[in-house]
């Protein structure tokens, strides 16, 4: 029955080998970045923004419309000229127009603006300077997206040591439970130390229980950022690159970020684009002129007298000046808002400048932080090791205590997840300062 166990034990793994898909970090990138519905919202936006600039620019030149009317007439006596005297095969009245019943009017109007008061220019920057900076919010997105995938991604890597330094804890206890009892056999050990060596097993039982729950939420979260299924099993293949660790100065740094964030350069943009509406705003106390014709082809054209039941073609052109002479401070208060605006703007330019550069110090100094800990972490892992070999040979000639020996257990284990998690923290502080600083 145990060999049988054991069987399916082993198909059972190799069935969820094959079930779990490989998947590398830059995969993993590839794969959010194409599932995600907030990156795609934040796409459209940017194309929202492009066709809106279109359309404000659009108003700059000129309008063509056509319009078609037919109109019905109600019936009317027609319109006679009565003369004092009669003449001959006339009588004294004679009709000055036939009265036409069905009218035809097709019109074709052109508009196009000469002076506005700068108001469409300056709306028309706006709208582009709008268009570009959705472009780099959409950088930024796309860069805060990457961020939280490595993060899921390093986080399941993470998890899965974890697990594994458990099970390791988990056979040296029962190992060393074994041990226990067989020394109590010959006297060396007492019952209270085989009872705190069996307590040991059992924690390390509990331990590895909620490592496996850990390793499932990390794979929850890291599909729910990928936009996949939540039961899909990845084989996270990438490792952390503890050698790769340059450090540029942090000087240098802040002055790439201040160059390449998206979000200055879309802040920056926007601030340039509130200036431009503040202008326009302005420009509604300047005269407005414009040049507006109009072609007709109608039946009866109504300019023609007398009028004729046929199509008759003319046409008018016209120089439009008009002034706003009082509109009960509508105008100023446009102006003073969109002043309030411009400010709001420039001000939200500055503090994300301030913000960048805390983003970036604090980026660079958990980077550094990260790099230290690996080292003493590793070194903490050999020593643990050594510790634990040396207190293992000791404990099974009776030189060492039972305590002694679990300690060397706990602190092997914990030697072990410190380390997976300076490497882990390693990758995550290397994406958040390549987001720092533009690079993502």
């Amino acid at each position: 029955m145990r060999k049988l166990l054991v069987m399916m034990a082993i198909v059972g793994m190799a069935t969820a080998a094959l079930a779990q898909t490989p998947l590398t970090l830059q995969e993993a990138l590839k794969v959010g970045l194409e599932n995600s519905k907030s990156l795609k919202i934040s796409e459209l936006s940017s194309i929202s923004a492009e066709a809106k600039y279109h359309e404000v620019n659009a108003n700059r030149w000129a309008s063509l419309a056509f319009q078609g009317r037919y109109t019905r007439l109600s019936e009317i006596p027609p319109s006679l000229l009565t003369l004092p005297v009669s003449i001959p095969g006339f009588g004294n009245s004679f009709q000055i127009s036939p009265n036409v019943f069905n009218n035809y009017d097709l019109e074709l109007s052109v508009k196009q603006p000469i002076f506005t008061g700068f108001q469409l220019l300056n709306s028309s920057k706006a709208a582009k300077e709008n268009a570009e900076a959705a472009g780099y919010d959409t950088k930024t997105d796309k860069a805060n997206l990457k961020v939280q995938i490595a993060t899921a991604y390093w986080n399941v890597y993470n998890a899965e040591q974890a697990e594994e330094f458990m099970r390791e804890n988990l056979d040296r206890t029962r190992s060393h439970y074994q041990q226990a009892e067989n020394m109590m056999a010959q006297g060396m050990l007492t019952q209270s130390d085989v009872l705190s060596a069996k307590v040991q097993v059992s924690n390390g039982e509990l331990m590895l229980l909620n490592a496996q729950n850990n390793v499932k939420l990390a794979e929850v979260s890291l599909n729910n950022v990928l936009g996949v299924p939540l039961d899909t099993k990845f084989q996270i293949k990438s490792i952390p690159q503890a050698g790769d660790t340059t450090l540029p100065k942090l000087g240098r740094l802040l002055n790439q970020a201040l160059e390449h964030r998206s979000e200055l350069r879309s802040l920056g943009l926007k601030a340039r684009a509130a200036g431009a509406m503040a202008a326009a705003a302005w420009g509604a106390y300047l005269p407005q002129v414009s040049i507006v014709g109009n072609f007709y082809y109608q039946k009866p054209n109504q300019r023609i007298f007398p009028t004729e039941n046929v199509f008759k073609d003319t046409w008018d052109a016209s120089l439009v000046v008009s002034l706003p002479i009082w509109n009960w401070g509508q105008t100023q208060s446009k102006v003073d808002e969109a002043k309030a605006q411009s400010e709001q703007a420039q001000l939200a330019e500055q503090q994300a400048a301030d913000n960048v550069y805390l983003d970036v110090t604090q980026s660079y100094l958990n980077f550094k932080q990260s790099i230290d800990r690996i080292r003493v972490a590793a070194a903490t892992v050999k020593d643990a090791e050594e510790s634990y070999r040396i207190s293992d040979q000791k404990f099974k000639v009776g030189l060492v205590t039972n305590t002694d020996l679990m300690d060397s257990e706990v602190a092997l284990l914990q030697a072990k997840l410190n380390y997976s998690q300076a490497l882990t923290d390693l990758e995550i502080a290397r994406v958040g300062l390549e987001k720092a600083t533009g690079e993502l």
